[in-house]
């Protein structure tokens, strides 16, 4: 049995053969340039500027043909207008300046409308509500915290698993393992730092306390950071909330033993 019957997927450079009738060609190489936020605004102004012209053009002309219209209307002499040699130039431009009006102020209501779609209702409206909600993801790792909901905001110490002490000790080994990767570190080590941190404060059962919130926050905030956009104010800035997080786990640990001396 040949291997086409065996039901082998086949592949040229040009396609590729799924078997049955679909066949799937690989798309060109494209070419990603950053886009700035005024940029971005730039270049939604201009995706309905067509019609927003069009239309102002029409109401122009609209304007204008309503004053001539009306400057006729007041300068005829209505004693002679029905004469014969009168009667033919009266009404062409009755009806030159009465259609120019009614065909400027109908043809700048389509072109409203088609504006106002596609702002509201049309494949560029969905585009830019998409990259627009990407431009107002959270960049720092305070606005990433005030996204968080209410519920976890609440601290919450009485479900915690105090018993758990192997957890609670790599917990605070891998906070001050993370610290040290914060610096200078590939964005792959502070990520393998943070998730090990959520999973013992998940284990523990501090998700909704102060620490583990602000966990949460700091790891969803480095996912979605590219490693060119962790420079030395990022960096800085993680450091500082790390610290944080240990300076509230600590509290917290010393609230469940009420003879705790820190010092001899």
């Amino acid at each position: 049995m040949s291997a086409k019957n065996d039901g082998d997927q086949t592949s040229t450079s040009r396609s590729y053969n799924a078997g049955g009738s679909l066949v799937a060609f690989p798309r060109p190489d494209e070419i990603v340039v950053p886009l700035r936020r005024d940029e971005f605004d730039i270049l939604c102004e201009g995706g309905a500027n067509g019609e927003k012209a069009s239309r102002d053009l029409c109401v122009g002309i609209g304007a204008t043909a309503a004053v001539g219209l009306v400057g006729v209307l007041a300068t005829i002499d209505w004693k002679n207008v029905w004469q014969p040699g009168n009667r033919g130039w009266f009404i062409f431009f009755l009806l030159l300046f009465s259609m120019a009006t009614t065909g400027s102020f109908v043809g700048a209501g389509i072109f409203h409308a088609r504006e106002k779609k596609t702002r509201g209702n049309s494949p560029f409206s969905r585009i830019r509500a998409r990259l627009a909600g990407e431009f107002e993801e959270p960049r720092t790792l305070d606005a990433a915290i005030e996204q968080l909901p209410d519920a976890a905001k609440r601290i919450r110490t009485a479900d915690v698993q105090w018993q758990n002490v192997a957890n609670l000790f790599w917990l605070g080994s891998d906070i001050c393992w993370t610290l040290e990767m914060a610096s200078n570190a590939p964005r792959a080590q502070i990520l393998r730092g943070l998730n090990q941190s959520c999973h013992h404060a998940s284990e523990l059962g501090m998700t909704e306390t102060d620490p583990g919130r602000l966990l949460s926050a700091l790891k969803l905030q480095a996912e979605s950071t590219q490693e060119t956009a962790m420079n030395q104010q990022w960096r800085n800035d993680l450091v500082e909330k790390l610290r944080q997080v240990r300076r509230s786990l600590s509290g917290l640990a010393q609230t469940q033993q009420g003879w705790f001396r820190p010092n001899p």
